[in-house]
């Protein structure tokens, strides 16, 4: 496991977290819906790179997956929108880890399954948390409007 891309993957979670909900990015529907369509354009550039353009087909059909979720999120209320999300960063975060046993990007760099893998993970958790903590505020004030 290399250690300093988990670190520092931690750090850029954190970090990104805290700009968006600083920067009320956060409330647009589109700010962690975009960061997922992101995801899979680096393996495409990683093989681009490398001119491994026999790749980019499987990376496409993968990228897919996300980019649909993403999509989707946008038609959906705060709960489920989050909710998805948090799915996709999270099935990203395992795409990430197993990416090297589906197929091989020889232009993926060996440390970007720890740095991106756990910045998908922490990102998807928040916004599962981030999807109840919305669902329990907007419950909460229903019922005091209803008394």
């Amino acid at each position: 496991m290399n250690i300093p891309a988990f670190t520092i993957g931690i750090v850029v979670s954190i970090f990104l977290i805290g700009h968006f909900k600083k920067s009320r990015l956060e409330s647009s529907k589109f700010t962690y819906a975009f960061l997922l369509i992101t995801f899979p354009l680096y393996y495409f550039a990683f093989a681009v790179y490398v001119n491994d353009y026999a790749v980019i087909p499987l990376e496409l059909m993968s990228g897919l997956v996300f980019f649909g979720i993403a999509i989707l999120s946008l038609r959906l209320t705060n709960f489920y929108k989050f909710n998805l999300l948090a799915l996709g960063y999270l099935l990203h975060g395992i795409y990430d880890i197993i990416h090297h046993m589906l197929f091989i990007n020889a232009g993926t760099p060996v440390w970007w399954p720890e740095f991106c893998g756990v910045i998908d993970i922490i990102i998807g958790l928040y916004l599962m948390n981030l999807a109840f903590k919305l669902r329990d505020i907007a419950m909460h004030h229903d019922a005091n409007i209803k008394h």
